[in-house]
């Protein structure tokens, strides 16, 4: 028979002060480093982060900036016309533009194509996007941080938060339940 041992003080004895400030000690710092959330599966818990105050020149005299999209839930996409992946991203916006509608949704494309702006907006026609697709500038794209790959979309809500950052290609449902979710918002 193995005789199980139970660690309790001896009669008399209180606990050792230093065990317990080492034990409390590192509960707060896992709390202040947000690893006891995660440990107990509590990791949805996020803060949106504010978009970038961003502004595209589109001619002399004519800019497209964040302020427009007020009230609206907003899809930025980074792409680029001669990548496949981003090709099919642009099909996915495109239907979801269809689906909700300019009064419910506005989705802007950034292309960070070597070109001139005339390229871009040949191929926005020429594939009948139902989009504004623009040419990203330097600028613009240090705004939304350095990009890692391509196409990387951004799902901003009506209060102008970045609420999902998604890179590669992202699926119609996915994007479907953010908006639905923003549409939630009050």
């Amino acid at each position: 028979m193995t005789r199980i041992r139970t660690m309790t003080t001896r009669p008399g004895r209180r606990p050792n002060r230093f065990v317990f400030l080492l034990v409390a000690g590192l509960i707060v710092s896992l709390a202040a480093g947000g690893l006891l959330r995660r440990a107990f599966g509590e990791d949805q818990v996020r803060v949106a982060k504010p978009a970038p105050s961003f502004t595209i020149k589109l001619a002399p005299g004519k800019t497209v900036k964040l302020a427009n999209f007020k009230d609206k839930a907003l899809i930025v996409c980074f792409v680029a016309t001669w990548d496949s992946f981003c090709q099919k991203q642009m099909v996915v916006l495109n239907d979801l533009q269809k689906q909700y509608g300019e009064t419910n949704l506005a989705v802007v494309g950034l292309a960070l194509d070597q070109s001139r702006p005339e390229f871009v907006k040949a191929y926005a026609e020429q594939h009948h996007l139902n989009f504004p697709l623009y040419l990203a500038d330097y600028d613009i794209i240090q705004a939304f941080g350095s990009l890692t790959a391509i196409p990387t979309t951004f799902v901003i809500d009506k209060n102008q938060n970045i609420i999902q950052t998604y890179v590669g290609i992202t699926e119609t449902n996915v994007l479907d339940a953010d908006l639905k979710a923003i549409a939630k918002q009050q």
